[in-house]
């Protein structure tokens, strides 16, 4: 945080990505999304992974005040099987709508859950 505030404040930067897995989560990077927007520079997150990444990057950008034009988008993978019912999670025409429901608006396949196993520290 200390590093982007510097970054930020001495007009190092000309866009803010801080990446939402790495970072920190979704209020850390919502802070220095803030502290660009004070100084007229858009946020253009990263986001690294796969799963639900791309659902957690779509909710991060509908709430940044200052929202780049363009954004990462990986979009769904075979890996983690799940349906959403508010949105095809496809990119039309570049826009992405939303999810919109509990958690990130999808639902993760409970036979696919269930084949995993607690592990115990």
């Amino acid at each position: 945080m200390h590093n982007f505030r510097w970054l930020i404040a001495n007009d190092a930067l000309q866009i803010v990505q801080p990446d939402i897995f790495y970072f920190g989560g979704m209020i850390r990077s919502m802070r220095v999304a803030r502290m660009a927007a004070a100084k007229g520079l858009e946020c253009v997150p990263h986001i690294s992974g796969s799963g639900l990444g791309h659902i957690y990057m779509a909710h991060f950008v509908s709430a940044l005040p200052n929202a780049g034009p363009f954004h990462e988008y990986k979009g769904p993978s075979d890996d983690l099987p799940m349906t959403c019912e508010t949105s095809t999670l496809q990119s039309d025409d570049g826009l992405i709508t939303v999810p919109t429901g509990p958690g990130l608006g999808a639902t993760i396949d409970p036979d696919y859950i269930k084949k995993h196993v607690l592990l115990k520290g």
